[in-house]
């Protein structure tokens, strides 16, 4: 449950064109890696759950909650094949469908590229410029 502050449904704000995509700070892929998130529920409570990552970058993470946070909450991320914990701060949660889940953005206090344990592409890698290995010709 939210508190008094209301969490935003999706949709881009009325100001922005369609268009229009920020700037990324680092390079952001799709992964599903399995996290722990431990965040403040109704009445304080302390919640945890058992969840994974929708894509990372050396900044954060998007996941899918069961429950939904307030932006500028702070939840720590506990990555759970290294057991690492990282200290991070909301910055957009949205409902999703009909699911009633709620797909969260959060961001490390501080860039940490290897929290998520992979090698991430140079900040000016472009996938259109990369070069394509040809296929090896099968023998018949």
């Amino acid at each position: 449950m939210l508190n008094s502050r209301s969490v935003t449904q999706s949709g881009p704000a009325q100001s922005e064109p369609t268009n229009w995509k920020p700037r990324r700070r680092s390079s952001r892929l799709t992964l599903d890696i399995p996290i722990e998130v431990i965040y403040k529920g109704p009445q304080n409570t302390i919640r945890t759950e058992d969840t994974r990552t929708v894509v990372v970058s050396a900044h954060g993470c998007g996941m899918q909650l069961k429950t939904g946070v307030l932006p500028g909450d702070t939840v720590v991320v506990i990555h759970k094949m290294s057991r690492e914990e990282a200290i991070c701060r909301v910055v957009m949660c949205r409902q999703l469908g009909k699911s009633g889940d709620w797909l969260t953005g959060v961001e490390f206090q501080s860039p940490s590229p290897r929290f998520w344990h992979i090698a991430f592409p140079p900040d000016d890698w472009d996938p259109a410029q990369r070069k394509q290995r040809p296929m090896p010709e099968v023998k018949k």
